[in-house]
């Protein structure tokens, strides 16, 4: 089983419309384009994360509600440029 490296998130990327991003859990040994990125909604950590494509900066997953939406597609590219920054910088 592949171990996993845990990113945090909080106080790195900004959130709105009820979302926080908590963490992102990126595979450790392989270097796979995505992330699974751990958030909240209105404060209550969510059973399932998202799913990041780092090399597209898009989300896979995707949300009805308009508002969520929008945030998550300007969250994508800052959560991925701030991941580089940690993930390449040795």
């Amino acid at each position: 089983m592949a171990k996993i490296r845990t990113i945090n998130l909080k106080g790195h990327v900004a959130g709105g419309a009820s979302i926080e991003f908590l963490r992102a859990e990126v595979p450790e040994t392989h270097r796979l384009p995505f992330a699974l990125i751990r958030y909240s909604l209105q404060g209550v950590e969510q059973e399932y994360g998202l799913r990041l494509d780092l090399d597209k900066r898009v989300f896979i997953d995707h949300f009805e509600d308009e508002e969520k939406e929008k945030t998550i597609e300007s969250a994508a590219p800052k959560i991925v440029e701030f991941l580089g920054s940690i993930l390449y910088s040795s």
